[in-house]
């Protein structure tokens, strides 16, 4: 999948910024937005919590 140039040179960007591949990249943004207009679950995790790996 091919975008404008504006979007492929974002993209571009924020791969080598974040240091992912395009298909990670395109992945993420996707998942992001679904996300965001709520079209799927948002999985909140809590990087410093205290109950980290218990069930």
């Amino acid at each position: 999948m091919t975008f404008d140039d504006d979007v492929e040179a974002a993209i571009a960007a924020a791969c080598e910024e974040l240091e992912m591949t395009r298909d990670e990249i395109v992945r993420l943004i996707i998942r992001e937005w679904l996300e965001g207009y709520g079209f799927l679950a948002v999985h909140d995790l809590d990087e410093g919590s205290e109950t980290e790996g218990s069930a």
